[in-house]
């Protein structure tokens, strides 16, 4: 058994607030729910992609299904602190995530050529439970559908990096003082601020012409919102709660299809015509 979530299944709805909509959303959960352990976290994420980005450009055409991988890390990273290697799927509007957690420098030679199960033993968690859990049965079978998602798409290069502080919203306690009613188990509520990316392909190419001396500013994040705004993800096994629907509604927060992938590759493309 893992110490974390390998597989997920639940509906998830983005939302882009301005800081009055983020506001009323605070105001909102505030007695329903309440930030959990991690607090804000910075989170990374690199995704993988064809050549020709073709992974990207069929999702910016909102098929019924679609999927992406891609190695995310939370907070400062070194080569032995625990990333995941997550193939997320979407299918008429339920996502589908399952997930592998090793040591960063596995999954970069994972992501390279080597298969999965040797990586983790070359470059082994320091934590003995999570470096057990990483070559669970169940880790190596989901590892077995990447090993086939990467041998349908290959070759897969790292495409483009995306960047952000969330803080994520969970229940209350239950029973606890401040008990919370109408507020499902599987609630989470999440807000993205700070999103940046960098184009990897784009640094490649710039590094490739520069030579020895890359331009002024290569390889720093590049902004997606503007300073007030936040991407707010809504995400539950089951349908939202009353109280949380009123709540969208009446700060007029209504679904947005942003991907931080899909608009940090359009963002990319606009400032490469």
């Amino acid at each position: 058994m893992t110490s974390y979530q390998e597989v997920f299944e639940r509906k998830e709805v983005k939302c882009r607030l301005d800081a009055a909509q983020r506001h009323a959303m605070l105001t909102a959960i505030e007695r329903r729910m309440a930030v959990d352990d991690y607090g804000t976290t910075s989170i990374v994420s690199r995704y993988f992609d064809t050549p020709d980005r073709a992974l990207i450009e069929r999702s910016l055409d909102k098929p019924l299904y679609k999927e992406k991988l891609r190695v995310r890390s939370y907070g400062i990273l070194g080569e032995d602190d625990q990333v995941f290697v997550e193939l997320k799927k979407k299918y008429q509007g339920i996502v589908y995530k399952r997930r592998v957690g090793c040591s960063y420098a596995a999954a970069r030679a994972y992501m390279g050529s080597m298969p999965y199960e040797q990586a983790c033993r070359e470059f082994p968690l320091p934590d003995p439970i999570l470096a057990e859990a990483s070559l669970s049965p169940r880790s190596l079978q989901i590892a077995r559908e990447i090993d086939a998602f990467k041998e349908r798409y290959a070759p897969l290069r790292a495409s483009m990096v995306t960047i952000c502080d969330r803080t994520a919203y969970v229940p209350l306690a239950i029973g606890g003082e401040g008990k919370a009613t109408g507020v499902p188990s599987t609630l989470r509520i999440t807000f993205d601020e700070n999103v940046a990316y960098r184009d990897l392909f784009e640094e490649a190419l710039i590094a490739r012409a520069s030579h020895r001396r890359p331009p002024v500013g290569f390889g720093m994040p590049r902004p997606l919102l503007s300073a007030d705004e936040a991407i707010m993800e809504v995400k539950c096994a089951g349908p939202f709660p009353l109280w949380l629907v009123d709540a969208l509604g009446g700060c007029e927060a209504y679904p947005s299809s942003f991907s931080k992938y899909g608009a940090a590759y359009q963002a990319s493309m606009r400032k490469a015509s």
